[in-house]
């Protein structure tokens, strides 16, 4: 029984990238057992979540796994923490992000480094005008309506949103804390960039003003997002 279909690599900069579906509803399909056959640590608080919960945490651990064996790199257990974000062991940095039944993974042992990944659907014209007023400053709402040249709202709203993910993912190590999505704004999208701005200070080092480009690509059924950053901390061995 395959647990994967349409699986794919690649090299971004100095990270290992890692994509799949995944298929977690197949009858007769036992998660644990799954994990237990890999060698995947099950965690209380996995054991416990409904089985989407499961199969997203699953799915990423084995890829994980999967590049950890390729790179050469300790095949350590990537277990989540208590806000649900994955402690990276010594020597490895990285990101995971899901959407519907699709798992994006990237890796690296850069100390000096942190990777943002996001991996959205994309939203509807309904959801836009649901979700814009926060995900969106007015300003940002203002700026849509002049930019949307190649891209539908709702699809320009997908792609900051997603920026905006990838963006807190990579930073977050850094800041230790939850940021609004009013803490960063677009100030320009490419063909294949997006550029954010902190709009105000998310720790001692990253501070209101600094601006950060995103690389972005899109597919008839969503878009990704990576940015790598420099880290402004000591290696803690931790990340999102």
């Amino acid at each position: 029984m395959d647990f994967f279909h349409n699986l794919q690599q690649w090299q971004w900069r100095d990270w290992h990238m890692c994509k799949a579906g995944f298929a977690p509803l197949l009858k007769g399909m036992d998660l644990c057992q799954l994990a237990a056959d890999n060698a995947i640590a099950w965690p209380v608080q996995i054991a416990q979540a409904v089985p989407k919960r499961q199969a997203e945490y699953l799915a990423a651990r084995l890829l994980l796994r999967r590049l950890q064996q390729q790179l050469g790199l300790m095949p350590v257990q990537i277990l989540p923490g208590a806000d649900r974000s994955p402690c990276w062991p010594a020597g490895q940095q990285g990101s995971v992000s899901h959407s519907g039944d699709l798992v994006l993974v990237g890796l690296g042992h850069s100390a000096g480094r942190r990777l943002g990944v996001d991996l959205e659907q994309w939203l509807t014209a309904a959801q836009y005008q649901e979700l814009a007023p926060a995900i969106l400053s007015a300003e940002e709402q203002q700026w849509c309506l002049r930019t949307n040249d190649n891209m539908a709202l709702s699809q320009l709203l997908t792609l900051i949103f997603a920026a905006k993910e990838a963006l807190y993912k990579a930073l977050y190590p850094d800041c230790r804390q939850i940021m609004e999505f009013s803490a960063a704004r677009v100030l320009a999208i490419t063909a294949s960039q997006i550029l954010l701005q902190l709009t105000q200070d998310w720790s001692a080092d990253w501070c209101a003003g600094h601006e950060i480009w995103l690389e972005y690509q899109t597919s008839p059924q969503g878009v990704q997002v990576l940015t790598e950053v420099s880290s402004r901390t000591v290696a803690s061995g931790e990340g999102v």
